[in-house]
C-alpha cells in the first residue's frame, strides 16, 4: 500500500510536468524561445511519460489509494496526448516529404520575395527532385492540376479571394504572370508552410497548378497534400456557383 501511495504521488508530479510542457511547448516555440529540435525531443519524452502517469493513476484509483480527481487528471492527459499520438500514427502512414506540387515535371518556382520570406527556413526553396516526386505519386496520386472552363482572370480573382478567406498571409499576387504566393501558419505551434498558385490559360479555360512546402521538418504528415486538395476543391466550388 505504501508503494501505491508513493507511485500515485509520483504520477501526479509526472502528470503536472507533462501537462505543463504540452501547454507551453506551442507558445514558446511560436515565440522563438526554443527550436524545433528541442520541442520534438520534448514530445518524444512527454508522450510516454504521460502514458506512464495515466497507468499509475489508474492503478491507484482502482486500488482506492487516490480519489476521483485521478479521473480528471487522466482525462486531461488523454486530451493533450491525443493529438501527438494521432500525428505520430499518421506520420507512419505517409512518406517523409514536405514539398507537394500538382506539376511534378515543372513545379511552380517560388519568387525572390518568397525566398526572402523563407530565409530562416531549414528546408530550401528549391524543389527536392525525382525521389520526392515518386513518393508523392505513390502516396497522393489524386494531387493533380485543376482544369477549369473559366478564363484566367476570373480564376485568378477567385483564387486570391480564397487565399484571404483561408487566412493565409499574402506574399505576392501577380495577375500578369498568374502567380499568387502566400504563407499558412498553424495556430498553436506557428509552423509555416508556403504556397504558390500558378494559373495559366488553357484554350478558352484555365489550368491551375499549386505547390505547398513546409519551412521546417522532414515530414509534413500529409499537411501540404491536404492543403492543396482542400484549396482546389474550394476553388472549383466557388467557380461552379
Amino acid at each position: 500500500m505504501h508503494f501505491l501511495r508513493w507511485s500515485t504521488r509520483f504520477a501526479y508530479l509526472l502528470a503536472a510536468l507533462v501537462l505543463l510542457f504540452m501547454l507551453a511547448s506551442g507558445p514558446v516555440f511560436k515565440l522563438g524561445w526554443v527550436g524545433f529540435g528541442s520541442v520534438f525531443q520534448g514530445l518524444m519524452l512527454a508522450v510516454p511519460a504521460g502514458l506512464i502517469a495515466m497507468l499509475l493513476l489508474l492503478v491507484g484509483r482502482l486500488s482506492k489509494v487516490t480519489g476521483n480527481r485521478a479521473w480528471l487528471v487522466m482525462l486531461l492527459l488523454a486530451a493533450v496526448l491525443f493529438l501527438p499520438i494521432q500525428q505520430a500514427l499518421v506520420a507512419r502512414s505517409v512518406p517523409g516529404i514536405h514539398d507537394i506540387s500538382t506539376d511534378l515535371t515543372d513545379p511552380p518556382r517560388f519568387s525572390a520575395a518568397m525566398v526572402v520570406a523563407r530565409k530562416d527556413a531549414s528546408n530550401p526553396p528549391e524543389y527536392p527532385g525525382t525521389e520526392t516526386a515518386q513518393q508523392q505519386q505513390q502516396a497522393y496520386p489524386h494531387i493533380q492540376p485543376l482544369r477549369l472552363a473559366v478564363d484566367r482572370s476570373t480564376v485568378f480573382a477567385q483564387a486570391r479571394e480564397l487565399v484571404a478567406a483561408n487566412g493565409w498571409q499574402l506574399v505576392q499576387a501577380n495577375p500578369d504572370r498568374g502567380i499568387i504566393e502566400a504563407s499558412d501558419t498553424s495556430w498553436w505551434f506557428g509552423f509555416v508552410d508556403d504556397v504558390i498558385i500558378r494559373i495559366q490559360s488553357d484554350g478558352s479555360g484555365s489550368l491551375v497548378d499549386m505547390r505547398s512546402k513546409s519551412r521546417i521538418g522532414r515530414s509534413d504528415i500529409g499537411a501540404n497534400a491536404a492543403r492543396i486538395d482542400s484549396f482546389l476543391q474550394q476553388l472549383q466550388q466557388r467557380l461552379a456557383s
